[in-house]
């Protein structure tokens, strides 16, 4: 297993190199086609070295002097920061995928969420002459005529398009964002890559929703490249925050922005991140904090609708003390019906209830009503356990993702998108907050719209709680009554079905169940390893031979058995840490 590990890395490190950084940002910046073949490989080079170096953290001979709790986080850590700058090499769906799992805390452990988290576009931008190129084809008419003066100099770059200052015929300031070229070619490309890996983890993977998983992240990948659709959640956020001055948001100017081209207000201000800055700028950043996180529970709370990707690009400080949002390609939308079970959620979190967050956790489809029940109730009072202790701490919500993390392990949690992208944002704006203001608690902040949500602002929402709870709890105790007398009989004619023998006691033992799974998992394990190593063996010589394309194929065919090996891997340590949790 050595061999095959260090020849897979070795192959797996040439191979990028042809994909790397400054070849890839080449590429981007003078081609607008890809090639599907080489895509392919660079992917899967990807893919089959970081199952390799997962392999690798796991096992006790791999750190000299042996394995500790330190040297594992540390390996750790490494691995997450490697793993960010791969995705930055592999390119604009790689950048925004990896944004996108740093809001699943219920998915990866806290050391790559953070680092995920520090994951910004660093792509450079692309020649003047094609933004202007794509400018005129978009809008049909040379930009002399369409704006009175444009720089050429793009003001900021991104993955997935840049940015360009320009003056309109009316002498209004506007920015005008143009879409990167031959980005459409790429996610088609990239994303057919991905559904293969999705498939393939769900073969081997019967708790988690990988094809679903997908299937959110290709919409959203999808509608942040269109442009209407972006200027269409503008102006609805517009909308939904008039009439509160300390909220700004960017005009959208409909006849200079289509699918690929979006012209809109130009709004200058300072990120929301720079503490030093706002001081010196006069800025109160206490109330910059406060303002910050209330504008996200309104949006949570009363819109339903929110703004998924609050780095500090995308909201800045106006020299007032007003928020400035910008960027629209990603946004979330609770439905009512959604709201209405987070309701129920938040109630039964709030009275510690495990059975009520159980029966909410079902209605929102995270977890599957067939699922261990006992488990499943176990885990869950396990994290209401940690939560009661962490509400008043500064880092309460980072501390609450982490217990996302603890209680989905060999859980059948399936976190909805505007689940995770809900906490995603919490746990950015708590940061901004605690770098704002020493003394800010997010808990604080959020108690009078969590009265809001209760309905519980007044005597009279109170009375009325409390009424329609008892009247709840008197249903339930004259239904009891009223079924007492045919369950004594029924209990009667158990014990005589036991003392004649005609009936048999069951008992699950949940521990034996969970080891018999693991030896399942292992030895499935170790027949993916032994194909697998042999598909990497066999492709590199070929390889070598000069027969690149079986070769290629064949590693390609690798990768499967290596996703199934490493997922059997991910699963047992789950099983053990899931267990050490419950019982800890």
């Amino acid at each position: 297993m050595v061999q095959i590990g260090g020849s897979a890395q070795r192959l797996c490190r040439t191979m990028l190199q042809c994909y790397s950084l400054d070849s890839l940002i080449t590429m981007q910046s003078c081609k607008d086609d890809y090639s599907a073949t080489w895509r392919t490989i660079a992917i899967w080079a990807f893919i089959i070295e970081l199952r390799t170096r997962l392999f690798f953290i796991d096992q006790a001979w791999s750190y000299p002097g042996g394995m500790t709790p330190e040297k594992k986080s540390a390996a750790q850590r490494r691995l997450a920061a490697w793993t960010r700058e791969n995705l930055l090499a592999l390119g604009p769906t790689f950048i925004k995928l990896g944004q996108l799992f740093s809001t699943r805390s219920d998915l990866f452990p806290a050391e790559v969420t953070e680092e995920l988290s520090l994951l910004q576009d660093r792509v450079p931008a692309f020649s003047p002459e094609r933004a202007v190129s794509t400018i005129e084809q978009e809008l049909g008419a040379p930009v002399t005529q369409l704006f009175r003066s444009f720089d050429r100099d793009p003001i900021a770059a991104a993955s997935l398009g840049q940015v360009h200052r320009a003056v309109s015929h009316s002498g209004e300031q506007v920015v005008v964002k143009v879409q990167r070229p031959g980005l459409q070619r790429l996610f088609d490309i990239d994303l057919a890559q991905l559904r293969t890996v999705a498939t393939q983890l769900d073969a081997g993977e019967d708790g988690r929703d990988f094809s679903g998983i997908y299937a959110e992240c290709e919409t959203i990948l999808r509608q942040e490249i269109d442009y209407i659709a972006e200027g269409r959640n503008a102006n609805r956020f517009r909308r939904n925050f008039r009439g509160l001055p300390w909220v700004k948001s960017p005009k959208i100017y409909w006849g200079l922005t289509t699918a690929k081209v979006l012209t809109m207000e130009y709004l200058p201000g300072i990120k929301i991140s720079a503490a030093a800055a706002l001081r010196s700028a006069g800025i109160d950043t206490a109330l910059v904090a406060r303002r910050a996180t209330e504008s996200y529970l309104m949006q949570v709370l009363r819109h339903s609708f929110l703004h998924s990707d609050p780095h500090p690009g995308n909201v800045m400080v106006d020299t007032d003390g007003s928020l400035i949002f910008v960027d629209f390609g990603m946004m979330s939308e609770i439905s009512s019906g959604r709201r209405e079970s987070l309701v129920e959620l938040f109630y039964a979190v709030y009275r510690a209830d495990a059975d009520g967050v159980l029966a909410a956790l079902i209605d929102l489809n995270i977890i599957v009503p067939t699922a261990d029940a006992l488990s499943l109730r176990r885990a869950i009072a396990f994290g209401l356990d940690n939560l009661m202790r962490k509400v008043d701490e500064k880092e309460a919500v980072a501390g609450i993702g982490e217990d996302l993390f603890a209680i989905a392990l060999d859980q059948p949690f399936r976190f909805p998108a505007s689940f995770t992208f809900v906490l995603r944002a919490f746990t950015t704006l708590e940061g901004f907050g605690r770098t704002l203001d020493p003394n800010y608690k997010f808990a604080a902040v959020a108690q009078p719209y969590a009265l809001e949500l209760l309905q519980l602002q007044d005597a009279q929402a109170r009375q009325d709680f409390v009424l329609d709870q008892m009247q709840r709890e008197a249903v339930k105790v004259g239904s009891a009554a009223m079924a007492m007398p045919g369950r004594v009989e029924k209990i009667d004619e158990t014990l005589q079905q036991l003392r004649g023998g005609d009936l048999k006691l069951r008992v699950r033992a949940l521990e034996l169940e969970r080891a018999a799974r693991r030896s399942s998992i292992l030895q499935g394990a170790t027949m993916s390893a032994i194909a697998g190593g042999t598909l990497v063996n066999l492709g590199s010589q070929l390889i070598i031979s000069g027969q690149s394309g079986v070769g290629g194929t064949l590693l390609a065919g690798s990768a499967v058995f290596g996703a199934l090996v490493w997922r059997a891997f991910w699963r047992v340590k789950r099983i053990d840490r899931f267990e050490k949790n419950i019982r800890g």
